[in-house]
């Protein structure tokens, strides 16, 4: 990558090519990409097999986003979760496939051939990507065939990009718990492995089932409800050492303040202060255990004055004093 340059050429090597030539062939290896230019500075982390490519994305860009060219050495299908800023796909092989996915939704996407422009608009990006195989994907579904995997697999078989949903699905509360599982995994070795394969196969059947069952779908919203939603909780991630209130959350939202509490208990199945609670001490645990912060100092940091306060509120969230956690 050179510096300076809003766009740069990665590669996806799929199937065997990309696992060592051993007995192991459907163990997970591990990649770790890390960038930093004035442009761009984050990482990828990919962990892949013979069948299945998982990609994180976590960046930060100094203008308005950028670009990544990206080619591979076969098909392949792509499960897509934006989970901060926006995603679109642009297949060169054609002028008329586009796949636009905003911040907080998914999808999947296929192409003939990897030879794609990837555009990450805004600042601040994190995605989780699952790439897999036609015959990957054809081992996991089975004859369980619904009206979306017949119409996606049609285009498969005639090498026609598409999308899996012709709407782009939000990304639920119970997406979003799969995904930290997976993010977060601390397990190392064959454990660690395991685990992934497993959490990546169910969130992979969970996301291409979810029109199997329509009244399984967690909550009906409106797109910029729920939009609204995902800044406000944004925000509260974001300035967790300030006092948040309903009041100024609302006027983030652009909701009354009934509408904010009733909306946001519909999409995260809790009250927004608990929410906000648990966002907080998740950032407690972290700034311990990464940073290595007193309980004072962490106190300060998710927005509790009264370090007394903040150790009592930690107990009754996670269930154990925080400073079970300091080293």
């Amino acid at each position: 990558m050179k510096q300076g340059l809003k766009s740069y050429t990665t590669k996806v090597n799929f199937g065997v090519n990309k696992v060592e030539k051993s007995n192991t062939n459907n163990a997970l290896k591990k990649d770790y990409i890390p960038y930093s230019t004035n442009i761009i500075i984050g990482e990828d982390l990919l962990v892949h097999n013979s069948n299945l490519v998982a990609a994180s994305k976590s960046c930060t860009s100094s203008t308005s986003g950028f670009t990544v060219n990206v080619s591979g050495n076969c098909p392949v299908i792509k499960l897509h979760f934006s989970l901060r800023g926006q995603y679109t796909n642009t297949y060169k092989n054609t002028s008329s496939f586009k796949a636009h996915i905003p911040d907080g939704y998914c999808n999947m996407l296929y192409v003939p051939l990897l030879n794609c422009q990837e555009t990450y608009s805004g600042k601040h990006h994190k995605t989780l990507e699952i790439y897999i195989s036609q015959k990957g994907l054809e081992k996991i579904v089975g004859d369980n065939f619904n009206s979306n995997l017949e119409q996606f697999f049609s285009k498969v078989k005639s090498l026609e990009p598409g999308l899996y949903y012709k709407k782009n699905k939000q990304i639920t509360v119970k997406f979003k718990n799969q995904i930290n599982e997976i993010l977060q995994c601390k397990y190392t070795g064959i454990l660690k492995e395991n685990y992934l394969k497993s959490r990546l196969t169910v969130l992979l059947i969970d996301f291409l089932m979810k029109t199997a069952n329509p009244v399984a779908e967690e909550v009906i919203i409106s797109e910029s409800d729920y939009l609204a939603l995902v800044r406000v909780e944004k925000y509260c991630k974001q300035n967790l050492k300030e006092k948040l209130t309903i009041n100024h959350l609302s006027l983030i939202a652009g909701f009354n303040t009934t509408k904010l509490k009733r909306d946001f208990k519909k999409v995260y199945k809790t009250t927004i202060f608990k929410h906000i609670t648990q966002l907080r001490m998740q950032k407690a645990k972290e700034l311990i255990q990464e940073k290595g912060l007193s309980i004072a100092e962490v106190s300060y940091e998710v927005g509790y004055s009264n370090p007394q306060h903040f150790t009592a509120a930690f107990k009754k969230t996670i269930g154990y004093l925080p400073s079970k956690l300091v080293k």
